[in-house]
């Protein structure tokens, strides 16, 4: 397989053909292309980055971004001569699945897109890939398995919306849902405060420390909910056991 810091091209093969054609129309070609190169100033910085990637993966220029032979001669190239180089280098730098060990001809989306995850990408590089890669076998002329589609990319989940933060100091102001408690527990001092929970036929209190930040806050929601379930079977056994220790002999 090809050199894995090298992606197969992600870019769309359209833009790859556009600048073929560009660097054709040029009488004098530069020695080195890289992003400096007026012909991809134009081009998004993304655009660039997979543009030169592409031009490195089917060896038209070197890891320094200076033109090979082949690039010359490709450009040089006829249509009919252009086409065939093309095939080749398709052959060479997509070895992996035209070696004959891969099934081109009748494979499936999943089996290209398992094969294409050897290259380690995955998501919408992946389908990308993929698609360059049909466009590019179409153009060459490689025959390639009618059942084979770019896999489509499921959309990113969206991200939770923050939950809203009550500050532990409007809470304590807030009116319990079953009438105000008989007993406030009183909070240790000036840098705590006591949140009341009314319970039936019962009070309780979580003591706090003021001025939480909304982090502090979402982490004491989650350790009172964990300490509270964790504690609540072992609270009833200690209950069983001092009413049995109560019943007469």
């Amino acid at each position: 397989m090809n050199d894995k810091a090298i992606k197969p091209p992600y870019t769309s093969y359209k833009s790859f053909e556009t600048l073929i054609g560009e660097l054709r129309s040029h009488e004098v070609l530069p020695d080195v292309i890289d992003r400096s190169l007026g012909l991809l100033r134009k081009r998004s910085g993304s655009e660039q980055a997979a543009l030169i990637a592409a031009l490195k993966w089917f060896k038209l220029i070197d890891n320094d971004g200076a033109r090979t032979e082949r690039l010359d001669k490709y450009l040089a190239a006829d249509e009919a001569v252009a086409k065939a180089m093309l095939k080749t280098m398709i052959e060479q730098s997509y070895s992996a699945v035209t070696d004959g060990t891969f099934n081109l001809k009748s494979a499936t989306t999943q089996q290209m897109t398992d094969k294409f995850r050897e290259y380690e990408i995955s998501g919408s590089t992946l389908s990308k890939c993929i698609s360059f890669f049909l466009a590019a076998t179409r153009d060459a002329g490689i025959q390639v398995s009618p059942h084979v589609k770019a896999p489509t990319v499921s959309p990113t989940a969206k991200r939770k919306a923050k939950p809203s933060i009550t500050p532990p100091a409007a809470l304590a102001q807030q009116e319990p849902v079953h009438g105000t408690p008989k007993h406030h527990q009183k909070p240790y001092d000036d840098s705590m405060i006591s949140i009341p929970i009314p319970i039936a036929g019962k009070d309780g209190a979580i003591i706090l420390p003021k001025g939480m930040t909304d982090r502090q806050w979402i982490s004491v929601v989650k350790m009172i909910e964990f300490i509270i379930n964790n504690y609540r079977e072992t609270m009833a056994e200690e209950a069983g056991a001092a009413d049995a220790a109560e019943e007469p002999s």
